[in-house]
């Protein structure tokens, strides 16, 4: 952590990047002793990485770049990552010079495609990796695109969830790609090998311009700087870090700016979701079942917040909440994504049936059983399984509340009402960027452990 603090700290002052220090962090990273690497991951990637990319200034996006053509170069001399250099060297990136200067183009392009054909068939769409990111910006990429090339089909190179948010669509279709994002730094890198055979599949049988591929930053590619085809032919980058435009805060807002200015376009576009008609059957299915005795005012609720608790609150905080909700609502609460979310849901259930409050916990075993019954009689629903699913639940709910997480963005996409509590954001900036962006009703409210009461 000292590393990735002094790293950042000599940028600032002096606008030079510390080598010795990224090799150090490297050197950690790759340590055979798997609790040394997992603390140099830690430092390279939340400490280090993270923090640069959520300032969202232009000036250390180009020092991102510099340090981390600098991992890569580091890796690559390494023999476990020989494949990785192969596939380099195959496109003619023989060093960090060769890295930084490709993306010097890709991030400046020469021209804008003023004129899309209608040949274009295929447009594959690089995931951000995380399941609100691709709801939030490359969700509106694809609504933005789907009228100008309306013989294409859209290919999402990312997580399997991603089928649950978008298999709706008809011209969506979901590629697997695994990139573990709490995986060794060796892994994160080789994953490319996995997107370039993925897209070299793609495109086999398709002449250059049938074909785009639109990387919106992703993961998948460490922000551009790892290639995909040969001479980025068809490829197109957008630096979402760095652009900005007059009037544009929030990233769908700034990723439709990007494509006017690519294509020639004009107007504003949203993002959405899809889902799948057994996720939104269930949704309405237990909406039905909890409204059949009376309209009842429904709020969907999330606590997760991907592993960052410094997004919370305090479980005290989300006690109180949910039982202040319960005086005027009924409740669909999500269990989470991880083991310790899960174990906060369980102790405000406990606490919530110690108050006579009635709670039926719904889940990947029981669903069936459930969704027969034509009442279902309850305080507070609990869903503890995918996120479709609970898609499903939000899209047939009156409300949604939420941390700054996938949810708020997924509820945006439905155009449920929302209310996102951002807790501690790293800068102005970073709130107005990850902001909920969509054409519904979209409150955020800006909490920290001072000022709680605010709702």
């Amino acid at each position: 952590m000292r590393a990735a603090e002094m790293l950042i700290a000599h940028h600032w002052k002096t606008g030079q990047c510390l080598r010795d220090a990224v090799t150090l962090l490297c050197e950690i990273t790759a340590h055979p002793d798997p609790r040394v690497a997992d603390a140099g991951v830690q430092a390279l990637f939340p400490a280090l990485i993270e923090r640069l990319n959520d300032s969202f200034e232009p000036a250390n996006c180009k020092l991102y770049d510099r340090l981390f053509a600098q991992v890569i170069e580091f890796y690559r001399r390494l023999p476990e990552a020989a494949a990785m250099d192969r596939a380099l060297r195959d496109f003619g990136l023989l060093n960090e010079a060769g890295l930084l200067a490709r993306k010097s183009r890709i991030t400046n392009p020469q021209s804008a495609i003023r004129n899309p054909q209608s040949a274009i068939s295929k447009i594959l769409l690089l995931s951000r990796v995380t399941i609100g990111a691709d709801v939030a910006l490359t969700s509106v990429i694809i609504a933005k695109l789907r009228d100008v090339f309306p013989n294409a089909d859209f290919v999402m190179l990312g997580s399997r969830k991603l089928r649950e948010l978008f298999g709706g669509d008809a011209r969506i279709r979901i590629r697997e790609i695994a990139y573990g994002r709490g995986a060794s730094t060796l892994s994160r890198l080789m994953s490319w090998l996995d997107v370039v055979e993925a897209v070299n599949e793609e495109l086999r049988g398709l002449n250059p311009e049938e074909s785009l591929i639109i990387d919106p930053d992703s993961r998948l590619t460490q922000l551009g700087l790892l290639p995909l085809v040969e001479g980025d032919q068809g490829y197109l980058f957008f630096e979402s870090r760095g652009f900005r435009r007059e009037g544009a805060t929030h990233l769908g807002q700034l990723a439709s700016r990007w494509l006017d200015e690519v294509f020639g376009l004009q107007g504003d576009a949203f993002p959405f979701v899809a889902l799948p008609r057994e996720h939104r059957r269930f949704g309405h299915a237990i909406a039905g079942s909890l409204r059949h005795n009376g309209p009842a005012h429904l709020v969907a609720i999330s606590f997760g917040v991907g592993g960052n608790h410094r997004k919370r609150i305090s479980d005290e905080f989300e006690q109180e909440l949910v039982e202040h909700l319960l005086t005027r609502s009924k409740i669909i609460l999500d269990k989470g994504a991880t083991e310790s979310e899960r174990e906060q849901i369980n102790r405000m259930v406990a606490s919530l049936r110690q108050q006579d409050r009635t709670v039926v916990e719904i889940n990947e075993q029981n669903i069936s059983e459930v969704t027969r019954q034509d009442s279902i009689f309850a305080d507070v629903i609990t869903w503890d399984g995918g996120i479709g699913a609970f898609a499903g639940l939000v899209a047939a709910s009156d409300q949604y509340v939420g941390y700054d997480s996938a949810g708020q963005h997924i509820a945006a996409g439905l155009g449920t009402p929302t209310l996102t509590l951002f807790v501690n954001s790293n800068s102005e900036r970073f709130a107005e960027r990850w902001r909920p962006y969509g054409s519904g009703l979209i409150r955020v409210v800006n909490l920290d452990s001072e000022n709680s009461d605010r709702l």
